[in-house]
C-alpha cells in the first residue's frame, strides 16, 4: 500500500472537516450543542439506571421535565441496562459539563480508532473520518457512533495484530450498546466458523445481560421490548436510510421490505461463504444497516472500515465506486436537506449487489481453475 505524505493526510483531513462543517451548518452545530442534542437521552438513562424505572414511559417523562425543564417523546432511553449502568457517572455532574465531556470523549474515541486501524491504512483512516459527514453530525448531536468505531476497531486490532478471536469476540460483544446494527453478525460466525469468536462474544454478551439484570432488576425485558416496538421511538421513517425508509418512501406495502430483507441476508450469506474474512465482515455491516428497523444518516458512520474494505483493488470496479461514494458528503448531504434516505439505502443496496456479484465472479473462476488443473493432471 502506497504510503500518503503526512503534509498531504493533514491537508486532506483539515479540507474534509472543513466542508463537512460548512454543509452540516454552523448554526444547526451550535443549537445542537446548546441542548437539543440526542445526549439528552443518554443523560436521562444514565440518571435513571438504577432507579427500576428506566423504561417507564411516565416516570421518564418527569425526570425529563426534572432536568431539562420539559419532555420530548423520542428521547426515551431505548438502550439496554448495561449501556447505562456504565454511563451513570455522567448523571454525577451538571448536564452541560456531561455534554462537554461526552464531546471530548467521542473526539478521542476517533483518535484511537485511527491508531488502531493499522491494517487499514492510519493516514486513509483518518482521511475517511474527516471527509464522513454522518461521523461529524454525529458529535454536535450526542450520538455515541464514535464509541462504535472504537469497540470494532479493538476488535479488529485483536484480530489482525494479536491474533486472539476470543479477546475480539469479547469487544464486539460491547458493540450490543446498538445491536440493531449488527443483526447478521451470527451469519459471519456461523458461516466463517469463527467459534473462538463466538465464545468471547457469548462471554460478554452473557456478563453484559448480568449486569443489566442486576441494575434494572428481573423485569425489564417486558417493558423493554414494547418501548421498542413503539412507534414514538422511530419518528421519521422515511428519513431512515435502511430497507424500512425506502419502502415507505416507495409507498409499498410491508411485504415489499420482507422480501428485499430476504434478499439482503441471502447475499450476506454468499460472500460470508465464498469471500475472505474481511469482505464478508463488510457485507455483513453493510447487510446489517439496511436492515435495521431504527436508524439513520449518523449511523451510517460505523461503515467506515467497511467501506475502506471494499475500496482496495480486490473489489470490483463498482463496488469501488460506490463504496468511495458513501465515503463522500455528497449523499448524506442530499438525504438529510431532502429528510429523505432513499439515496442512501439504494446506493447501500447497490454496493451489497455489486460485493455478492464480484464474489459470485471470483467462485466461477476458481472453479474453472480448479477444473482446468484436474484436466490438467489427467492428461
Amino acid at each position: 500500500m502506497q504510503r500518503i505524505p503526512l503534509t498531504s493526510v493533514l491537508l486532506l483531513c483539515f479540507v474534509g472537516i472543513l466542508i463537512n462543517a460548512a454543509t452540516v451548518g454552523p448554526w444547526r452545530i451550535s443549537s445542537n450543542f446548546r441542548g437539543y442534542s440526542d445526549f439528552r437521552h443518554l443523560y436521562t438513562g444514565a440518571t435513571l439506571a438504577t432507579s427500576g424505572h428506566l423504561y417507564d414511559v411516565d416516570f421518564v417523562l418527569a425526570t425529563q421535565t426534572e432536568l431539562f425543564g420539559g419532555t420530548t417523546r423520542s428521547m426515551i432511553p431505548i438502550r439496554l441496562p448495561f449501556y447505562y449502568a456504565f454511563l451513570s457517572p455522567l448523571a454525577k455532574v451538571p448536564f452541560k459539563v456531561g455534554q462537554r465531556f461526552w464531546l471530548g470523549a467521542m473526539t478521542l474515541a476517533i483518535g484511537i480508532f485511527v491508531g488502531l486501524c493499522s491494517g487499514l491504512g492510519r493516514a486513509r483512516t483518518a482521511i475517511a473520518c474527516c471527509w464522513s459527514w454522518p461521523l461529524l453530525w454525529s458529535l454536535p448531536q450526542g450520538q455515541d457512533v464514535a464509541l462504535l468505531l472504537l469497540l470494532m476497531g479493538a476488535g479488529l486490532w485483536a484480530i489482525y495484530a494479536r491474533k486472539n478471536w476470543w479477546l475480539a469476540g469479547l469487544l464486539f460483544s460491547l458493540c450490543l450498546i446498538k445491536f440493531n446494527l449488527f443483526l447478521l453478525f451470527p451469519l459471519l460466525i456461523i458461516g466463517k466458523r469463527k467459534w473462538r469468536l463466538a465464545g468471547g462474544f457469548l462471554t460478554g454478551a452473557t456478563c453484559l445481560m448480568g449486569v443489566s439484570f442486576l441494575v434494572a432488576g428481573w423485569e425489564w425485558p417486558r417493558p423493554y421490548v414494547s418501548l421498542i416496538f413503539d412507534p414514538h421511538e422511530t419518528p421519521g421513517l422515511g428519513a431512515m436510510p435502511n430497507l424500512r425508509g425506502l419502502v415507505v418512501n416507495l409507498h409499498g406495502p410491508r411485504g415489499v421490505e420482507y422480501v428485499f430483507s430476504l434478499a439482503v441476508i441471502g447475499m450476506v450469506w454468499w460472500v460470508v461463504r465464498h469471500r475472505p474474512f474481511g469482505v464478508a465482515a463488510a457485507a455483513t455491516l453493510l447487510g446489517s444497516v439496511l436492515l435495521s428497523q431504527h436508524a439513520y444518516i449518523h449511523d451510517y458512520a460505523i461503515l467506515i472500515p467497511a467501506l475502506l474494505t471494499l475500496t482496495r483493488s480486490a473489489s470490483g470496479a463498482l463496488a469501488r465506486f460506490c463504496a468511495l461514494l458513501l465515503l463522500l458528503p455528497v449523499p448524506y448531504e442530499i438525504s438529510f436537506y431532502r429528510l429523505s434516505g432513499t439515496v442512501l439505502a439504494v446506493l447501500l443496496l447497490v454496493l451489497m449487489t455489486a460485493v455478492t456479484w464480484e464474489s459470485r465472479n471470483r467462485r466461477t473462476l476458481s472453479l474453472q481453475a480448479e477444473l482446468q488443473s484436474r484436466g490438467g493432471g489427467q492428461t
